[in-house]
């Protein structure tokens, strides 16, 4: 009787999709694939409903003082668990660890998965929840140097993970926290009382500019490298031994083997690049083809099961695209999710000179990174996290909008 009409059609809007994919499944057959998406739609109709109920029976500040404990709770496992495995390289056993053992050792060992078993999807609880504290926990907010702690340990763990918008998200984080520090503590007397770190700075440019630089691989000659982990085996007279490629190969023979590795790495139709590029092209026809209704729940990976898409995704079957997911499969019910999205944040967007800077930055990087977030992992729909993304946004902006800076809420 207390929720309101945007609140009704979310969680409306949520069981009718959920009704609407059984009946797809049933007319396509109840596939694993087809299963599993419906169970994603049940536990996002049910999280929504759960929390929006309880904001109301228990009300706004017990809710907010659980839900900040929570949400504190949630990121520092994952911190904690994240440095545990940085430092190790010791995983929870899963397919991701099976994996391992037959690459050579390099910084994936050591990126953090929790028991999400994929560096990804950690990345992407980590990240989403990160920016959700950010918007709803005040204190959190308000505490900048934690903020940037928790982005750099991010940042650092993005490039051992090797995920390039995670590095994105985390490193624009970061800009953003830095500016919000340096408006924070900004006076009239600005260049007196940072005169010291001024000229630190200028002897620092003083010996960039003095002496000569080394780019590594990743800014110069990066082919050039790709020989230097390669050995071979010889054997002489039933010895083995064991000499680096460069030592055993002629320089002609070296070049053409680094133009093969080169061209391997950078042009190979299974590189991840190339691989997630052909997923939306694939999604885009998928799209095309049943634009209405959608090709039907679980329907993407079993057109990719079966080798009915244009475009060669070697072994993958997931959309690695939130967007691309959501509409290939649900047609209208994609469309209308992100259009609900869309009027939330436009409903920021109408209170946004009312509210603090800090509430502000924070939406503006939430914003930024949402496009980034929802092509991080494999699939978005079935994570936890995006189940809680939706309710708690919805009211949040509640909040927003009885009092602006949320200064009279404890927690």
């Amino acid at each position: 009787k207390k929720w309101n009409f945007t609140e009704i059609f979310l969680c409306s809007f949520l069981f009718i999709w959920i009704f609407f994919s059984l009946v797809e499944a049933k007319n396509n057959g109840f596939s694993s694939d087809a299963i599993f998406y419906i169970r994603s739609l049940v536990m996002q109709f049910s999280v929504a409903t759960i929390l929006i109920g309880n904001f109301y029976k228990i009300g706004k500040q017990d809710f907010n003082k659980i839900l900040v404990t929570g949400l504190r709770c949630f990121l520092f496992i994952l911190l904690f668990s994240g440095i545990i495995e940085f430092i190790t390289g010791i995983h929870f056993a899963g397919n991701k660890t099976s994996e391992l053992l037959d690459l050579p050792v390099g910084n994936t060992f050591y990126a953090p998965m929790f028991i999400y078993d994929n560096q990804n999807d950690f990345l992407t609880y980590l990240i989403l929840l990160f920016l959700l504290m950010k918007l709803i926990d005040q204190k959190f907010r308000n505490n900048l140097f934690l903020q940037l702690t928790i982005a750099l340990v991010t940042y650092f763990f993005s490039i051992y993970a090797d995920s390039n918008f995670a590095k994105i998200i985390s490193g624009g984080a970061i800009l953003f926290i830095l500016f919000e520090i340096i408006k924070a503590n900004f006076k009239k007397d600005f260049l007196k009382s940072s005169l010291p770190y001024l000229v630190v700075v200028f002897f620092l440019i003083v010996t960039v500019i003095s002496n000569r630089l080394f780019f590594g691989p990743k800014y110069q000659n990066g082919a050039n490298y790709r020989l230097n982990g390669i050995s071979l085996i010889e054997e002489k007279n039933n010895k083995l031994k064991v000499v680096s490629a460069k030592e055993s190969l002629t320089k002609t023979k070296q070049e053409k083997v680094i133009q093969y590795l080169d061209s391997v790495n950078t042009k190979s139709p299974e590189g991840s690049s190339n691989i997630r590029k052909n997923l939306i092209y694939n999604g885009i026809d998928f799209i095309k083809s049943a634009p209405i209704l959608g090709i039907g729940p679980g329907g993407f990976a079993n057109k990719l099961k079966h080798k009915k898409q244009k475009y060669y995704v070697n072994t993958q079957i997931s959309p690695h695209n939130f967007p691309i997911e959501i509409i290939s499969q649900s047609g209208i019910f994609g469309w209308i999710y992100f259009a609900f999205l869309a009027y939330l944040l436009f409903q920021f967007l109408i209170l946004y000179r009312n509210l603090s800077f800090q509430i502000k930055t924070a939406l503006l990087i939430l914003v930024l990174a949402l496009p980034l977030i929802w092509m991080m992992p494999s699939a978005f729909l079935y994570l936890n996290i995006h189940w809680l993304f939706l309710p708690l946004l919805l009211i949040q902006l509640k909040q927003v909008q009885e009092k602006p800076n949320l200064d009279d809420i404890k927690q």
